[in-house]
């Protein structure tokens, strides 16, 4: 199967938005060169030079889009995120039939999640390198935090009784326990994809029903 496109740069930030078409597919090449290497030869192993022979450019146009390779692994990390997000505001878009309905889909949303990120070539090592690299806990946390703050935009009405701030903690630690889960399910090929996402979904119901 083909993996499909890296996301538009216009997607990605501001500063995207000012490249020409011709840059935007330079820079798209090298994100996809990228992602393909990461997955090749680890985190510690790619390099600029690596990444501009994969793409068919000169270390000097890598450096026109990106400082170095944190910098590019900053960007896929963002890019893999826009993917996710995609499907969790699919999911939480049918928040208007009730809590119930809300936690049946979400059975449905993290094989969806699991899928979208399987689709990405080097996605697991994409997630690694947010986790391991210092200079990129930003990209991770800050993306972590949005999709906690759409989860209780969903939810609390739901919930009228539950206490917000112990809520909005079980949804963090629930948010954490859902990207192991699509790491985990990559990783491991002994791993059932769709027990892991009923076991979750368990957890859910009762974790975020009885915050009160």
């Amino acid at each position: 199967m083909v993996p499909p496109p890296l996301t538009s740069p216009n997607d990605s930030g501001p500063d995207s938005e000012r490249l020409s078409p011709r840059a935007q597919a330079t820079r798209l090449r090298l994100m996809q060169a990228g992602a393909e290497l990461l997955g090749e030869v680890g985190i510690e192993r790619i390099s600029t030079n690596l990444v501009a022979a994969r793409a068919g450019v000169t270390p000097p146009i890598f450096y026109r889009h990106f400082k170095d390779k944190y910098e590019l692994l900053a960007a896929l990390g963002e890019d893999l995120m826009i993917r996710q997000n995609r499907v969790l505001e699919t999911w939480l878009a049918q928040h208007g039939g009730g809590y119930e309905k809300l936690i049946e889909a979400h059975y449905d949303f993290l094989l969806d999640s699991i899928r979208v990120t399987a689709e990405v070539p080097g996605s697991v090592w994409i997630m690694r390198a947010l986790r391991a690299v210092p200079s990129l806990a930003n990209v991770r946390l800050d993306s972590h935090e949005w999709v906690t703050d759409r989860i209780m935009e969903a939810i609390q009405p739901l919930l009228p009784q539950a206490d917000p701030v112990e809520l909005r903690l079980r949804s963090r630690i629930a948010v954490e326990a859902g990207y192991s889960v699509i790491e985990l399910a990559l990783e491991d090929a002994q791993q059932s994809p769709e027990a892991l996402c009923r076991g979750l979904t368990r957890m859910w119901v009762g974790g975020l029903r009885h915050a009160l």
